[in-house]
Formats: structure tokens, C-alpha cells, sequence
């Protein structure tokens, strides 16, 4: 299995899909999750761009790390992925705290971030981020792992989703349960959620930028992502009607119709 040594020598696992010679598309999972979440995105784009999906660090099949984590860092850790991968400058694409890791990205190294795209993301941990993101850590810390991937289904999809859709969703729940962060990771993770705010520096971020999120989401609402549009001035803004969380999960078809129309344009 491929794994790179980022610059504290922690090992992070990856997949790239699709030709080299492709322009190179980063795909940046979110909290407790494995990389191989994208491949229903990966399926659609990889004709057209190299995608490389990786595990964040103290998740599924990359190693862990005693906490605490940072945005920051597990920047530092895709950035590191990238020249080991001979990768100057990429496309990023990143999920909820995906998304804020792409953000920071773009804002410390713009020179290497072609475009941006930000799905169900935030722009600084405040009021009822930080409320529901807290909950995020009450979950593991009462319940441990197993319970936290269970108890947060509800967090993560819509109503209408789960209930149309109960088998997958049980699929989705041990998919999830197999390729789950470690404790230490999870709470790492979590936590640089909780410590994590672009809002002074959002106005650095010149790529192009894509914001999406689930009409339903009740994680991070739409107006957290329109916190992320209107700070960024020229983003481009789509909302996926009745999708929760993780649209791209729930209307994968709509999601990846309306993202590699997008990306077409900036490749």
C-alpha cells in the first residue's frame, strides 16, 4: 500500500487515479474520514484530472499521532503528500474540515493552489460551529469511536436521505466503522476543529473558488458557507437542495455534474 513520509516522518496513505499527465486534483477529506470517500467524485473526474486522495493523519490506514492537531498542520501534512509526489501546483477540493485545511492552503501558499473548492466547510469556529462541532467531541469522548461513527449519522445526513435509503446507510455506517480513526486521531482531529478560524486571513486567498453545501446540513448550516462567499468576495456559490452534510455522498450525481463543470473552466 502506498504510504509518504511527511516531514515529521508520519506515515499518510494515498491513492492517485487517472493518468500523470492529468492537471493534479488534491482531494482533502473531512473529520474521521478516509479517503476513499471520494471515489464516487473520483469515478467522474478521473478522465480528465489526476485525483489523489489521501487518509488524514490518525485516520484508516495513515498513522497516528499523539494530539493535539492542527489546521495548520494537517496542511503542512498536504503539502508534504504533494512533493512527494512531485506535485508543485494543485487543484484542492476539500470536505467540511477538508475544506478548511484547502483554505489554509490557498492562504499560506498561493503560488501552489490552482483552484479551491469548499463543500460544507466554515470560515472560523464561533457560535453555533462551535457548539456543534463540540457536540462532535462529546460524542467520541463519552462514547468512543464506535459510538461516535453511529451517533453522528444524524448529524451528517438528511432526514429524508436515511430513511429512503436505510441499507446504504447501514453500508455507509460500516464502511465507515472499517476504515475509522484511531481515538487519539479522531480527538485530534476534532480539536483542530474546535481551534480553527481564516477569518483574518481569508482576504489572502487568490485562487478561484467553488462553495457548496447541503441545504439540510446542520453541522456547519448554509450560512456558514455563505460566511466563506461573502469573505471571499468572487467565489463562485451553489447550495445542493434537500442534501445534508455530505452531499456528495447523498447527490453524487448533482454534485459531480456541478463540480467538473466548475473545474473545467480553471483547468
Amino acid at each position: 500500500m502506498p504510504h509518504a513520509k511527511v516531514s515529521d516522518g508520519t506515515n499518510i496513505y494515498y491513492e492517485s487515479h487517472g493518468d500523470e499527465s492529468l492537471p493534479p486534483l488534491v482531494l482533502i477529506r473531512g473529520t474521521g474520514a478516509d479517503g476513499t470517500r471520494w471515489m464516487p467524485q473520483v469515478n467522474a473526474y478521473e478522465a480528465e484530472v489526476r485525483c489523489v486522495i489521501f487518509d488524514g493523519r490518525g485516520v484508516g490506514r495513515s498513522e497516528t499521532t499523539p494530539p493535539p492537531y492542527s489546521v495548520e498542520g494537517m496542511a503542512g501534512d498536504t503539502f508534504d503528500l504533494m512533493d512527494a509526489l512531485g506535485i508543485g501546483s494543485a487543484h484542492l477540493s476539500g470536505s467540511s474540515l477538508g475544506g478548511a485545511i484547502a483554505m489554509r492552503m490557498a492562504a499560506d501558499a498561493p503560488e501552489r493552489v490552482l483552484s479551491l473548492q469548499m463543500h460544507s466547510s466554515w470560515l472560523g469556529t464561533h457560535g453555533f460551529s462551535e457548539f456543534s462541532l463540540g457536540l462532535l467531541k462529546a460524542h467520541l469522548v463519552s462514547g468512543g469511536v464506535e459510538h461516535y461513527y453511529a451517533a453522528t449519522m444524524p448529524m451528517l445526513l438528511s432526514p429524508g436521505f436515511m430513511s429512503r435509503n436505510f441499507e446504504m446507510l447501514m453500508k455507509i455506517l460500516d464502511h465507515m466503522r472499517a476504515n475509522a480513526a484511531s481515538y487519539d486521531g479522531l480527538l485530534g482531529q476534532i480539536e483542530a476543529n474546535l481551534s480553527y478560524d481564516m477569518r483574518p486571513d481569508a482576504g489572502r486567498i487568490s485562487a478561484p473558488a467553488l462553495v457548496t453545501v447541503g441545504e439540510m446540513d446542520v453541522v456547519l448550516p448554509v450560512q456558514c458557507s455563505e460566511e466563506i462567499h461573502e469573505a471571499l468576495g468572487g467565489s463562485d456559490f451553489h447550495v445542493f437542495e434537500g442534501a445534508g452534510h455530505l452531499s456528495g455522498m447523498e447527490s453524487p450525481d448533482e454534485f459531480n455534474r456541478v463540480t467538473l463543470d466548475w473545474m473545467r473552466r480553471h483547468l
